[in-house]
């Protein structure tokens, strides 16, 4: 975070006062997750791919039944590859720097919180309809192979317009029979 800190300056990120309002910190932030969640669904459905899933990918999904840890643990490639999703947001927005790091906070704990194994009574899914969460990637890691879908970083809406969530729809839709 302090080497891209001057990048960030030179895009117009503000670290002074006034705080920026809670109306845009929120706006930003949301519009962080959207950009995040479409450049991380076409990078990570890339990694998926034969040679990108052996040579880089696959470091990742060493862990079929992931825990906290796990979100984080990944080829130094992919970090770099898949850490322009999370930059992307910010970087066309020039934002303040307590957005920045309220908004790295936030997909720290969101990743973390995908790869924990557990459904919380206090997750997001509960509350959040499009929102995936650890049952969603889950399934995703559960199939260790390159076509295993569910490549969406924080919502599902990726995945449901290109169905590669058919696999996972159809085994919850079994489980609820």
């Amino acid at each position: 975070m302090m080497a891209s800190y001057p990048v960030f300056r030179f895009m117009g990120m503000e670290s002074s006062f006034p705080l920026p309002s809670w109306k845009v910190v929120s706006a930003q932030i949301l519009f962080y997750f959207i950009i995040e969640d479409f450049v991380f669904y076409w990078g990570h459905r890339i990694l998926h791919t034969k040679w990108l899933y052996k040579n880089v990918h696959s470091v990742h999904h060493e862990y079929a039944t992931p825990f906290g840890l796990t979100s984080e643990y990944a080829h130094p490639a992919e970090i770099l590859f898949l850490g322009f999703a999370t930059i992307v947001g910010p970087a066309l927005t020039g934002p303040h720097l307590i957005t920045l790091w309220l908004w790295m906070m936030l997909r720290v704990i969101e990743t973390v919180e995908a790869h924990c194994g557990y459904h919380f009574p206090w997750s997001p899914s509960n509350f959040l309809p499009l929102y995936g969460g650890a049952d969603f990637h889950d399934y995703h890691h559960r199939l260790l192979y390159t076509k295993s879908g569910n490549y969406s970083s924080t919502f599902v809406y990726m995945d449901w317009i290109f169905g590669t969530d058919k696999g996972y729809r159809k085994l919850k839709a079994l489980k609820e029979t």
